[in-house]
Order: C-alpha cells, then structure tokens, then sequence
C-alpha cells in the first residue's frame, strides 16, 4: 500500500472554501498549520489529491522496474511544480505526502540515477530540500525553476543528465498555465521521455472557458494564457466551439482542449496517449513515444484508488 505517513493536523481550519483560501494560504502553502511531524510548511490541497499521487506511484513503480535493466539504471525522475513534499487535506484536516516524498520512498527509487525536483518558490523548494535530507537520498534534489523560464530548468537538468537517459517527467500545474514551450524544450533536450500532465480542464478551464469563448475582448489575457497552454490557437478558430459554449455543454468543450492539447504533443514526436480523469477536477494527460509506455499507463489505470489499493511493481 501507498504510505502516505498521515497525522491529523488540529490546526488545519478545515472546509475553507475557494475565497477563504485567499486570506489562510499564501501561494498554496497553509499558514494556520505547519506538519506535526517536521514543523515545516505545508501545501493546502483536496481531499481528492491521493487518487493523484496513487496514480503517479502506480506508473513510477512499473516504468522504473520494467526499464532498470534495459537502460542500465540510467534513468531519472523529474517533476516540475513540485510543491513542498507534505500537504494538508483541507476536508479532513489530515497531513500527508505528496508526490515527491511518495516518490523518494517508492521501493523503485533504487533504479534512478537522479531525481530532480522544481519549483517557482523559494520556500517551498528550501521545504522539499530540507524534508529529502531527512530521507537520506543523495540523488534527489529540489531546484528553484519557473516554467515560463524552461531554459534554466533544462540547464540544471544538462548538467546531470546525459542524452542516452530514460526520463519519466511530471508536471503538476494548478491551472492550464504551463506554457507548450516547456514542454518543447524538455522535449528537445531529453530524446527519451515519458510524459505526465496535470491538466487543470475541471477547475481553471471549466470557470473560464465559457466567457472566453463568449466575451474573448473582455477575456483576452485569460485567452493568451490557453492559447500558450495549448501551443497554437486552433481551439479558439473552431467555431464549434463557440456553439458548444452557447450551449452550455462543457464537457465536450473539455474534451475538445484536451485533444488539443494531445494534438499539440503528437506534433512534437510523441505517438502514444492515455488520459485519466481524476473526478470532474483535472484530467492527467500521458504522452510516450514508445509503446511499452503505453503498456504501462494501461496497467497503471486498471485500479482506482480507494485507500487500500497495493502498488504493482513488475
């Protein structure tokens, strides 16, 4: 089973909705409470966050050890906005890993030659840094990176990590402003990569896209930002989409974004695709150009989460 060292934190409010958030966190990290563990930040997240992290784990675990002896251990983890390694689960008040310790305290970890971990905020990355020293793991470290500057990102990741590498990238956005050149750089410096992508089409793209469509002068920076997400403006072209927004019918206006988006990845080499909806909040998008990654999605996604689900590992 997934660990996920959980602790109630009585400090944690609870319920907060969206516009108490704005006055109890600040860039998503809680400032009521701090973990009962390490006293260090934490990051405030819902309580469907786990089906997440179990699904991430399910794919690490079976691409680590199914690609260990074929390349050699040559392989590295990247996530970019990785937050600070603990959450609070804002529901229920109860602390608990994230990803990148989830990550880091997978039995496959053994297989990775590096693990790199990046984020926008200082504190959160001198947090994460601080939480991976606790756990003893020389190879993986925390880095300051933005992703509207994907440059220095992949500068730190050159200096590490050489172009015969298997690499397994996730990208974790809390809204669809991850610009596409991100992803074209990775892609251009790392030949060989597995891709995941939250992509935020039940919350951010669902408040938003209607008016877009409908009131594109009155929402031109919002439109900017998709359009940038998205890498091209094909979406906003097609006038069916504007049809679909006049009537309402949003969940084929997010699974029009979504295949966008997929068509975006297939022009920059990727083949192979799956897409896991986590609830009506966000879909993670998997993009591969090799067909065993494929392979794998498919037997990551065959169970869903529901707290007592094991990791398959071969």
């Amino acid at each position: 089973m997934i660990d996920f060292h959980e602790i109630e934190n009585e400090d944690c409010t609870r319920d907060c909705d969206r516009d108490q958030r704005k006055i109890t966190t600040e860039n998503d990290l809680c400032k009521k409470a701090r973990s009962k563990i390490d006293g260090l930040p934490l990051r405030c997240v819902g309580e469907w966050s786990r089906a997440k992290v179990f699904l991430l784990t399910q794919y690490f675990g079976i691409f680590s050890t199914g690609m260990s002896k074929k390349w050699n251990e040559n392989i590295n983890y990247i996530e970019i906005c990785s937050g600070p390694g603990r959450c609070i689960d804002r529901s229920s008040g109860t602390e608990l890993d994230g990803t990148s310790l989830c990550i880091i305290n997978h039995k496959a970890f053994k297989y990775l030659r590096s693990a790199f971990f990046f984020d926008s905020d200082s504190i959160v990355i001198d947090t994460l840094n601080q939480r991976l020293a606790t756990q003893n793991k020389a190879n993986a470290r925390a880095y300051i990176g933005d992703y509207d500057n994907p440059d220095r990102i992949c500068d730190i990741i050159n200096t590490q990590v050489d172009k015969y590498s298997l690499n397994l990238v996730f990208i974790d956005p809390t809204d669809c402003s991850l610009p596409f050149i991100m992803i074209e750089s990775l892609r251009r410096n790392l030949p060989h990569v597995d891709l995941i992508v939250n992509v935020a089409t039940g919350t951010d793209f669902n408040r938003n896209i209607g008016q877009v469509l409908l009131k594109p002068d009155s929402y031109q920076e919002v439109k900017r930002k998709y359009i940038s997400f998205l890498g091209r403006d094909t979406f906003f072209q097609d006038r069916e989409m504007i049809e679909l927004a006049t009537r309402g019918d949003y969940t084929r206006l997010r699974y029009a974004f979504r295949e966008d988006y997929v068509n975006s990845l297939r022009e920059i080499g990727y083949e192979f695709f799956g897409i896991k909806q986590v609830r009506h909040y966000y879909d993670i998008v998997f993009a591969s150009s090799d067909k065993k990654g494929l392979e794998f999605w498919e037997k990551a996604t065959q169970n869903e989460y529901d707290g007592q689900r094991t990791l398959n590992l071969s």
